[in-house]
């Protein structure tokens, strides 16, 4: 798993999920939510050395060749039979879905003895 080469010597890592919905620019206007979400380590005091511990989990194939193309720390989250690729009706199935998805690879982070700070946009 990429957290290994994220983690601080604490065996501490930034976590951030995405999908194609987060790194595609809202109706082709640049910048999409990623780019804002990356620009506040480059831009904040002292956070730019972070994006050293940022783990950036991809829900599908185009958010994970967008992460590598970054040369960011990438892990592609695969689910058997579901698509995470698009944006998620909030409550519907599709979102529980992968919000269990989720929940369930930050419990096998934890059992790898990683300790994480999670991030979520909205």
């Amino acid at each position: 798993m990429s957290s290994k080469n994220a983690s601080t010597e604490e065996k501490t890592v930034i976590i951030t999920i995405i999908n194609r919905a987060y790194v595609e620019p809202y109706k082709g206007e640049y910048p999409s939510m990623f780019d804002l979400f990356l620009e506040a380590f480059w831009e904040g005091e002292r956070t730019r050395s972070l994006l050293d511990h940022l783990l950036v989990v991809a829900m599908d194939q185009t958010a994970y060749e967008l992460c590598k193309f970054r040369r960011l720390h990438c892990y592609r989250l695969l689910t058997d039979g579901v698509d995470f690729a698009g944006e998620k009706i909030y409550m519907s199935e599709e979102f529980i879905k992968m919000m269990w998805r989720r929940t369930q690879f930050l419990i096998d982070v934890l059992k790898l003895v990683y300790n994480f700070i999670f991030t979520v946009s909205k």
